[in-house]
């Protein structure tokens, strides 16, 4: 049972996803890759055949029905991908650069192998200007075991259903080249300096001087300078402020002998304070913010991990603005930084999860004792206990430093996720103070849920299947980080012919209703008490689950948008 979405029918399978992939390091000169390509899958060890390969659009993951590749990847099993195309070799250097590819991937390029990438969510790239030609032969070989290798896989798994979803394989991302000058900017970090009025910017790249423009879109601000060794500090006297009600942004150019690169950033603050009535809140710009809030897992019944269109996000995203939440929780997932760029222009804030990894979890120890018994608490260094090995905790490590560099720069994320549940946790509070260590703009949500350690800004809930209590507050930020999961069922719109929910209501007034009477019962009452946000389960219908205020294909919000937000306003009006 497939849904297909009003932009899964606008579909040009010839060009997907136009889409300059990097918004934050944006140059004029790319050539785009997405399109048909053909593939094969075979077993790991043997040579693909002649006559057998089969159209795939790129970038949707076999397994999505919009690559045209029905089919789900087992271990044991290579994806071969290959793809000809025109180029002009020059002097400059020339990257390939890809936005995503799961699980893992071996790339070659006209019988050459040009590097090999681990892990299935984050971008990567390989400088091949010395093995291009004006015809070109790319080749990709692409492994994924899902849930039963040491990588992440969110909410994949090879046995799928209620909670756990389809597995989604191979290329997943936008795949593009770019020409670099010799003296490139090859990567920059921005750090707004709220209370120091001022933007920190260190760039990296091989030039010996780089000339740094900043200036407001609506022309209240310009500032030029130079720097020979990467950093520089721009002065942001009497700055404009971002927020969720006013996202504004600062545009950022950079030159260099023979480079140019666009970026940009918000001046804000995140934080945790005292509110004068003695308890702990989340701070936006040093202001009290509830925080209201909605799950997101980011898939699309035609599309897998990969939305059909930029077109796509924005509507989904204004929907959610549209109803008053002012922050999603990406859960279990990361996007493609196009879609956190959106979030920073239309002033929506951003909690990131690391996808989890990690054996099999066990039922009780994640699931039934924390729901239904209150076990909130256990340690996590027994490693074998939490379904982590050696060679997962290190494949862990990295990919979460790789997540905190490539998502650094966007202004909507307020808070790091390391771990959900207790699935695959281990050593939460070193894993708390890497992240610190590396970033200090943002807070950490160390143990979304339950297995707390103590650590962390957030004191983290999750309520299903009961009310919620305010707890004992400890100096931390009380967030109800995930609650509700309400199902109902659209005949109209189904992802599945299963249904999964907290709660089942057949009738929709009497879903819209038992939503709104949640909110008045559990959340209102509380945030006089010390509650500060909350995140609602969840944002859209996803297979067997049916608990999205939002049907599967975007097409019916199934809940009364108005009611909700006038919810959201409610919320937020009894924190100021």
């Amino acid at each position: 049972m497939v849904l297909i979405s009003k932009w899964a029918d606008e579909l040009d399978e010839k060009k997907p996803w136009q889409v300059y992939p990097r918004p934050l390091l944006e140059r004029s000169r790319w050539l785009n890759l997405n399109g048909i390509w053909e593939y094969q899958i075979v077993k790991d060890d043997e040579d693909t055949k002649a006559g057998l390969w089969l159209p795939i659009v790129v970038p949707f993951g076999v397994g999505a029905p919009l690559s045209m590749a029905p089919h789900t990847l087992e271990p044991g099993e290579t994806i071969w991908y290959r793809k000809s195309f025109a180029a002009k070799p020059g002097l400059n250097r020339i990257m390939l650069n890809f936005e995503s590819v799961d699980q893992i991937c071996t790339v070659y390029l006209n019988g050459f192998e040009v590097g090999s990438h681990y892990g299935g969510f984050l971008p990567f790239s390989f400088e091949v200007g010395q093995y291009i030609k004006y015809q070109n032969a790319l080749m990709i070989a692409v492994r994924d075991v899902t849930d039963t290798g040491i990588y992440s896989y969110g909410k994949q798994r090879l046995e799928h259903g209620g909670i756990w979803y389809s597995p989604i394989a191979g290329i997943t991302g936008t795949v593009w080249l770019e020409e670099l000058g010799t003296h490139a900017i090859e990567d920059m970090k921005i750090t707004p300096d709220y209370e120091g009025a001022r933007a920190l910017i260190e760039l990296a790249g091989n030039y010996e001087q780089a000339k740094i423009t900043v200036s407001a879109p609506d022309g209240s601000f310009t500032h030029v300078g130079l720097t020979r060794d990467g950093h520089y500090a721009v002065p942001m006297e009497n700055f404009h402020a971002w927020s969720t009600e006013d996202p504004f942004l600062y545009d950022v150019e950079v030159e260099t002998e023979d480079d140019q690169v666009h970026s940009y950033f918000g001046m804000r603050r995140f934080s945790r304070g005292n509110d004068g009535q003695g308890h702990v809140r989340f701070m936006l710009n040093n202001k009290p913010l509830f925080l209201s809030g909605i799950l997101d897992q980011g898939r699309w019944p035609e599309g897998g991990t990969t939305y059909p269109s930029e077109e796509a996000m924005r509507y989904e995203l204004g929907k959610v603005k549209e109803m008053g939440f002012n922050m999603i929780r990406k859960h279990m997932k990361i996007e493609s930084r196009c879609w956190y760029s959106l979030c920073d222009r239309m002033g929506i804030l951003v909690m990131q999860d690391m996808p989890c990894g990690g054996s099999a979890l066990r039922r009780w120890h994640n699931s039934i004792g924390p729901l239904f018994f209150h076990l909130r608490r256990c340690k996590d260094n027994d490693y074998e206990k939490q379904g982590r090995r050696a060679d997962s905790i290190k494949a862990y490590k990295a990919e979460l430093d790789d997540m905190l560099d490539t998502l650094y720069n966007n202004t909507c994320i307020f808070a790091w996720v390391p771990f959900n549940e207790g699935w695959g946790q281990f050593d939460a509070k070193d894993i708390t103070e890497r992240i610190r260590k590396y970033d200090t703009t943002r807070l950490v949500d160390s143990a979304s849920g339950w297995h707390d350690q103590g650590c962390g800004d957030f004191s983290s809930r999750h309520v299903y299947y009961r009310h919620f209590h305010m707890p004992a507050e400890d100096g931390r930020i009380v967030l109800l980080s995930e609650f509700g999961g309400y199902g109902y069922y659209s005949t109209a719109h189904p992802t599945s012919d299963k249904v999964f929910g907290c709660r089942q209501y057949k009738d929709r007034l009497d879903y819209d209703q038992a939503v709104n009477a949640l909110y008045e019962k559990d959340i209102v009452p509380n945030i006089e008490k010390g509650l500060s946000g909350c995140i609602y389960t969840q944002l859209t219908d996803i297979e067997d689950e049916d608990n999205g205020i939002m049907t599967g294909d975007r097409a019916a919000v199934k809940i009364d948008p108005v009611k909700m937000r006038k919810m959201n306003e409610k919320l937020m009006e009894k924190m100021r």
